[in-house]
């Protein structure tokens, strides 16, 4: 997700109503992302080693809000160290690498993401393929595509009683390829694929306090390898946030592999660093005096401060002062 979601898998988009810009560091630790092993005739997958045994990227994420309805983001994903063991023609960095960067644009078409129990989004991300730019890959091919990639996607949330929810639903197209020197057929094909992405958390906005679990499902539906255990992704993660001072906000997250296609870790840790102003939220006059709400004894009537109790109007009168005073006569 952008730099100022309070989520680290599934999409929950802001937009102008909600901050006008962010920008933060996420460190992404993945655990046997990819392995080699042997499967028997039943299916059973017995893992031999670690190609990649030990994975830490690095995301470097702007976003900027240009409307209340338009979302801009760019992330780039930057590999800081690889180990494992080289196998079939794989082998592990060296150094660091310079991934694809991503380019994205979120559509409000419905509700307020932040502030409503429902609301729709539409857009698109955009992957540049860095290691296509020359003649020779300047990095190892792992850290990046041999051509463009392109995903649409729809995204539902909303918030209400406490609740932060999101779905996505996501086609992601990406060049077919072999990984390694193995023939086709032997886990090793990658293709297009249909994502989907479910969250609930418990926020609260007025502590800038969320925490829940996220999941993740993908599956390949092109090229040589369209279905089978290896075809196949499911990450759980458990996540919290929290919006330090109202400007930086902290996200750690947790999580597993439960189905594995190639790159499916099986743990992953997440650290989020943003720069990501959260707006004060305006005092609450149902009334529309001067008094707050939660200091007025009398919230739903316009008063003054004395000298009676905040908020309330004098006796005598319902809201204005009294047309008249008796006399005594």
């Amino acid at each position: 997700p952008a730099a100022g979601e309070w989520s680290l898998a599934v999409e929950h988009s802001w937009y102008r109503a909600s901050r006008v810009v962010a920008a933060g560091l996420t460190l992404n630790y993945g655990h046997n992302p990819l392995v080699f092993g042997y499967q028997s005739l039943d299916g059973t997958f017995s893992q031999a080693g670690g190609v990649i045994a030990d994975q830490l990227l690095a995301h470097l994420d702007v976003a900027a809000a240009v409307h209340d309805r338009v979302l801009l983001t760019l992330s780039l994903p930057i590999t800081l160290l690889e180990r494992g063991s080289e196998q079939y023609g794989i082998a592990p960095l060296q150094g660091a690498a310079v991934g694809d960067p991503r380019l994205g644009l979120r559509v409000r078409v419905l509700g307020q993401p932040y502030r409503s129990a429902l609301s729709l989004s539409a857009g698109a991300d955009v992957w540049l393929p860095v290691n296509s730019l020359g003649d020779a890959p300047p990095f190892a091919a792992q850290v990046g595509e041999s051509g463009v990639r392109v995903q649409p996607k729809l995204l539902l949330g909303g918030l209400g009683g406490g609740v932060l929810w999101s779905f996505s639903l996501g086609f992601y197209y990406r060049p077919e390829q072999l990984i390694g020197t193995l023939p086709a057929g032997s886990g090793n094909a990658m293709g297009s694929e249909l994502q989907l992405g479910a969250a609930i958390a418990y926020f609260r906005p007025e502590l800038r306090l969320a925490i829940g679990p996220e999941a993740v499902l993908s599956t390949i539906v092109s090229g040589r390898q369209g279905s089978g255990s290896s075809s196949t992704s499911l990450e759980l993660l458990l996540a919290a946030h929290y919006n330090v001072r109202q400007l930086v906000q902290l996200g750690l997250g947790a999580g597993v592999g439960v189905l594995h296609e190639p790159g499916t870790p099986d743990a992953r840790l997440l650290l989020r660093l943003a720069y990501a102003p959260w707006p004060t939220a305006k005092p609450s006059r149902r009334d529309r005096d001067r008094i707050d709400d939660p200091a007025a004894s009398c919230p739903d009537a316009p008063g003054s401060t004395a000298p009676l109790p905040p908020g309330c109007p004098p006796r005598g009168g319902t809201g204005k002062v009294a047309d008249s005073i008796r006399s005594g006569r």
